[in-house]
């Protein structure tokens, strides 16, 4: 098992290219473990990476502010493809350029899912309301 504070600290360093030296504000999906019939996977790597993004919330330089999110509060419960297809419709050309997906296609849906929690963060996630004339 690799600890907390190495792989926190491993994050950091790939991290810091694209943090410079401004300051943001660090926004963490919150683990929620649901009812039984609900879960997915072994509810223990949860504990895990709380554990991880504990430490690297406290190590990143240039923290200004951080608030964490719940799984519902940001993506509520739609189908997960519809809401990355509504994550993507969100961004602009150049943004969508920078999107770098990893090789591995069942990891996609993590890049997916802290892009979504940044537009949630953003205001630029909510659903599109059509109001009749």
């Amino acid at each position: 098992m690799v600890s907390w504070d190495f792989m926190a600290f491993s994050v950091r360093e790939w991290l810091r290219p694209y943090l410079g030296d401004a300051p943001y504000r660090l926004i963490i999906e919150l683990p929620r473990v649901y009812a039984a019939a609900q879960q997915k996977g072994d509810q223990n790597d949860l504990i895990q990476l709380a554990g991880v993004v504990g430490m690297l919330g406290g190590c990143l330089p240039g923290v200004i502010g951080r608030r964490g999110v719940y799984p519902r509060d940001w993506k509520g419960t739609v189908d997960a493809d519809a809401f990355i297809e509504r994550i993507k419709q969100r961004l602009d050309a150049v943004e969508h350029l920078r999107v770098e997906l990893p090789s591995a296609a069942s990891l996609h849906h993590n890049v997916w899912d802290a892009i979504g929690i940044g537009l949630h963060a953003l205001g630029r996630l909510a659903p599109r309301r059509v109001f009749p004339r």
